[in-house]
């Protein structure tokens, strides 16, 4: 299936590869890898990286300068997740296609 590039999904997905390399750039001051696929009816975006540490997700708080990300990610996808892999990590996001 082709994904118009009007489409407000790619916008969404376009938001959630954002946050998710940001986090990478921000937290490892490295480089990772984009993976960015179809999966069954939502569009599977990967971001692999060096850091074992996993991302969490805060509750929102006016007062935190940061930390909002995973909350975006979060309301724009069907599910993410995460899992460590040799060297580092992957953290994963699907944004529903339908």
């Amino acid at each position: 299936m082709l994904i118009r590039l009007d489409s407000p999904v790619l916008d969404d997905a376009l938001l959630v590869i954002t946050e998710l390399v940001e986090n990478v750039v921000q937290h490892t001051g490295d480089g990772g890898e984009l993976t960015v696929s179809r999966h069954d009816d939502a569009i599977r975006i990967e971001v692999a990286d060096t850091s074992a540490e996993l991302p969490r997700q805060y509750p929102p708080d006016a007062r935190r300068i940061g930390g909002r990300g995973m909350l975006l990610v979060a309301a724009m996808t069907r599910a993410w997740g995460s899992h460590p892999r040799e060297g580092g990590k992957v953290v994963w996001a699907d944004v529903p296609v339908a």
